[in-house]
């Protein structure tokens, strides 16, 4: 049973990753076109997409904890420490930016006239850029090695 719990873990944060980490790099392609059309539908699909991923990396949370469990591993082992440390951190830059980013995008975009971006809407796309994608992308590889090298065990 361990080995199927840990394989369904395993399925559901790759899932998210792809989702969240993805959707950044196609999100950022999108933006930098400026046709303010696909920005406008590009988010508007995103809203359906992260709820879909928060409801993903939350069930691979939980599973994970049931994957362990069943598995007699010890929850305060150091490396999952630190992967719950990186879990948290990545939630808390998708509740705290990404999410109020994408709803102030969304609504920015639905004021923009359809052959050009507003100011506001072209000041929100100047931000976060490649380097915060890239720090989130960090968390995620991150939370990938400590769960496949499980350093300090």
């Amino acid at each position: 049973m361990y080995e199927i719990l840990k394989f369904f873990h395993i399925l559901l944060m790759f899932t998210a990753v792809t989702m969240f980490v993805g959707g950044e790099f196609y999100a950022m392609h999108i933006e930098r076109s400026g046709d303010v059309r696909a920005i406008r539908r590009m988010y508007e699909a995103a809203k359906t997409l992260d709820m879909v991923g928060v409801v993903t990396v939350i069930l691979g949370l939980i599973l994970g904890i049931i994957t362990a469990i069943n598995g007699n591993l010890d929850l305060t082992q150091t490396w999952l420490i630190i992967a719950y440390v990186l879990y948290v951190a990545i939630m808390a830059l998708g509740i705290g930016y990404w999410t109020p980013r994408s709803k102030k995008v969304l609504a920015a975009a639905e004021a923009s006239p359809d052959d050009a971006m507003s100011p506001e809407l072209a000041g929100l796309l100047k931000t976060p850029g490649l380097a915060l994608i890239v720090f989130d992308l960090l968390l995620w590889v991150g939370i990938i090695f400590v769960m496949v090298i499980k350093p300090f065990s």
